[in-house]
């Protein structure tokens, strides 16, 4: 970026010299050619210098049309403000997320809960407030062509990272890391490595006051970013459709770290002395729409889930099959995903449980109108052998609806509900009515 800044500055400087030979005055040596004959003839001087001039005068023109456009261009490589000590181009994003909030009940996370606690005996149940904590900035670098793979890298950030030992630390959002990866990507091949989203059941419903955790988490939809290595690949069937396949090797995060302060290193938990990787795979089917520009397709896909986790009684397995679907034809979408699993408390399941667990979500989709859309969705996640596997909390059930309203491509806002339904082991079930409005600024 900054050499073709300088590039542009000295094409500019160059036009701007030629520009001032030409508007100064000629010598009378230079006219008459230093020779006392070349002026002889006035009639032949006049014919000769005429075409000469005008010559000079459109060239002169041209020069000065094109100086407007080579100072903009240079106005505009000045005040670019970001760039890397490689020069690769960097794209900065984010996004400013106000949440404002009211439940009924006493939940587990205020602005997007997900469990619902049983109420303090002393204190009315139910809160309100507003936060920015899910807002989030990040980078995309594009990076060197290798071969005919193009590599990038991406990064983002929230402030989910819990509040300060402080009387107001609700205010203070901690950063917390979301994405930080690099991908090289051939024409049919990619390979990443990095903290992205996890292989398996890779679905989310739609939501903008659910973005630092999706919605329905630990109520049917598994959900984790973790670092991995992954590679994808895809295997055209001719017109039809693609079939996608997906493989690799991640941290193996237990979900047992339940620390109520920071810690500078890492904690060596069941799932590090494992001395192990996780491993994930998914296989998925991709149909294409049978006319080009067709706003209609549809796609499922198979994954699973293996790892290892080593308590004192000894190593205990970590598994997951999911099924996922989705599908969209005009203005109306689908879809969803289904899961059976032992100890998915890493990614939500089972209540965030040692525990054997089946559920999943189904979610639909209306676009009224190309700024307003309309969804809606139900989960639900239940433990099953419970006397090999006893727990706190047997069910869980959420139901949501919002609706989405795009002012500009920019500017958005939201207004969700959400109903959760906790059933512990003993005792009713506790519920909760959730209202949030929510109004987002991307750049």
């Amino acid at each position: 970026m900054r050499l073709e800044l300088q590039q542009l500055r000295q094409e500019l400087d160059s036009l701007r010299d030629e520009v001032r030979q030409m508007k100064a005055p000629a010598a009378p040596a230079e006219v008459a050619g230093g020779h006392p004959q070349a002026a002889t003839n006035q009639e032949t001087a006049q014919g000769l210098t005429q075409p000469a001039a005008q010559s000079g005068s459109a060239e002169e023109t041209s020069v000065a049309d094109a100086l407007p456009l080579l100072q903009a261009q240079v106005a505009e490589q000045a005040q670019t403000k970001v760039e890397s000590n490689s020069k690769l181009p960097v794209k900065i994003f984010g996004t400013i997320v106000s949440n404002t909030f009211f439940n009924t009940g006493e939940v587990n996370w205020l602005d997007n809960p997900n469990i619902v606690v049983p109420a303090p005996v002393s204190l009315p149940a139910g809160s309100f407030s507003s936060t920015l904590r899910q807002s989030r900035i990040g980078a995309v670098v594009e990076g060197p062509t290798i071969g005919s793979a193009n590599a990038n890298g991406f990064f983002a950030v929230d402030f989910l990272g819990g509040i300060p030992n402080f009387q107001t630390g609700q205010v203070m959002g901690i950063p917390r890391l979301l994405y930080a990866f690099v991908r090289v990507e051939g024409a049919k091949t990619v390979l990443e490595v990095g903290q992205d989203h996890m292989i398996l059941a890779p679905r989310n419903p739609t939501s903008l006051a659910a973005m630092s955790f999706p919605d329905l988490y630990r109520s049917g939809n598994l959900y984790l970013r973790a670092p991995q290595v992954r590679v994808e690949h895809t295997f055209t069937a001719g017109k039809s459709g693609d079939f996608l396949a997906a493989g690799g090797i991640l941290a193996p995060i237990a979900g047992d770290f339940a620390s109520n302060s920071f810690t500078f290193v890492p904690p060596n938990l069941a799932g590090e002395r494992s001395r192990w990787p996780a491993l994930e795979a998914r296989l998925a089917w991709r149909a294409r729409p049978a006319n080009a520009g067709e706003e209609k397709g549809w796609e499922i896909g198979i994954s699973g889930h293996y790892g290892r986790e080593r308590y004192v009684a000894g190593i205990t397995p970590s598994w997951a099959t999911a099924l996922d679907f989705d599908a969209h034809s005009g203005r109306v979408g689908f879809g969803g995903e289904w899961f059976v699993g032992r100890n998915l408390d890493a990614f939500g399941g089972a209540l965030g449980q040692l525990a054997k667990s089946t559920g999943g979500f189904f979610e639909g989709r209306l676009r009224a109108t190309s700024r307003l859309e309309f969804n809606t969705g139900l989960g639900k996640d239940r433990l099953f052998d419970l006397r090999g596997f006893p727990a706190a909390l047997t069910g869980n059930t959420s139901v949501y609806a919002n609706t989405i309203f795009r002012w500009t491509p920019e500017l958005a806002s939201s207004v969700e509900y959400r109903w959760l339904s906790t059933v512990p082991a003993q005792g009713e079930a506790r519920r909760n009515n959730h209202i949030n409005f929510v109004l987002a600024y991307s750049f």
